[in-house]
């Protein structure tokens, strides 16, 4: 019986790893989807350099996030 209970608590364990790993990526798909948003504004809209390097420094920020985000998930063990 103790057998089964346990199976039970480590199933239960790693369905809240899932639930988890899914939240983090669907805050990962978040990102990719915006930074797709500002490459696209920089193919299709004339911008400035200045306005340029502004989008270019969000992709970098949020390319930071993804990893760390990516990161997080990873180190659930």
């Amino acid at each position: 019986m103790e057998d089964k209970e346990q199976v039970k608590k480590e199933m239960k364990q790693e369905l809240e790893k899932v639930k988890y790993r899914i939240k983090i990526l669907d805050l990962i798909e978040e990102k990719l989807f915006e930074m797709r948003e500002l490459a696209q504004r920089v193919i299709e809209e004339e911008l400035t350099d200045e306005e340029i390097e502004n989008i270019n420094q969000q992709v970098k920020t949020l390319e930071k996030q993804v990893k760390l985000l990516n990161s997080e998930s990873n180190g659930i063990s």
